[in-house]
């Protein structure tokens, strides 16, 4: 597009030049956020492993200097725990009140969907603990569910680590297949006649009948363990 135009006069002389048309940035950079950095990293994670995302790395990402982060992440801490926070958000963990057992079969179905989507970033859950009001609204309704069906405080918060430590152990196994890593013990040099069962099943059991299985077993022991509670109450 031509600039604009001027013409003036000075004496007899007409003269005619154009006007410095001020640029237009379409293509503007988005402020740094802590959000944006959050983002990059969950992507890092899941693209080259939870191992590689650093903050170097993640400045690298979003082509900023690394000391530019500081103000929102100022330590590789900050930064897992912000990917976990962005994990717990995804998985809409069950915040309103359900039965006990919804809840533990919505938590374990959720958390399993997280891993799997991003088998990466899941791995930060293996390094700092879950922060944030939206798990612990998520462990206030199972612990009162738990206590509405008859346990003690003590034994809902029991409850509420066994499913937790349950789903995540599942889950870590989700994210490894996910990734291609398959957790399995290599048996080729084990004798037959001395390992004939685990023989047997090598090749041809199936991972996700196995997670199934843990859950089922584990809301049958809940509810074995509820029931042994109001006997004694």
């Amino acid at each position: 597009m031509s600039p604009p135009w001027i013409t003036y006069s000075v004496g007899q002389n007409t003269y005619t030049v154009g006007l410095p048309v001020k640029r237009q940035y379409h293509d503007a950079v988005p402020p740094l956020t802590r959000d944006r950095i959050i983002t990059a990293a969950v992507t890092l994670a899941d693209r080259d492993g939870f191992g590689g995302v650093t903050l170097r790395r993640i400045a690298a990402e979003l082509d900023v200097h690394v000391t530019s982060l500081y103000n929102h992440v100022p330590t590789r801490d900050a930064v897992t725990d912000g990917i976990i926070e962005r994990l717990i958000d995804e998985a809409k963990l069950p915040a309103s009140p359900v039965s006990w057992e919804e809840w533990a079969r919505s938590f374990f179905a959720a958390i399993g969907t997280v891993a799997t989507t991003h088998p990466g970033a899941f791995a930060a859950l293996q390094h700092r603990p879950v922060q944030g009001p939206r798990a612990a609204a998520s462990f206030e309704v199972a612990l009162e569910a738990f206590v509405k069906a008859g346990l003690s405080s003590e034994e809902a918060y029991s409850a509420v680590k066994a499913v937790s430590l349950t789903t995540l152990a599942v889950a870590l196994e989700r994210g490894m297949a996910a990734r291609g890593e398959a957790a399995e013990t290599a048996i080729e040099d084990l004798p037959p006649e001395a390992f004939p069962e685990i023989r047997r099943v090598a090749g041809s059991a199936d991972p996700e009948a196995a997670w199934s299985f843990s859950l089922e077993t584990l809301v049958s022991g809940l509810r074995s363990q509820i029931r042994r509670s109001r006997v004694r109450s």
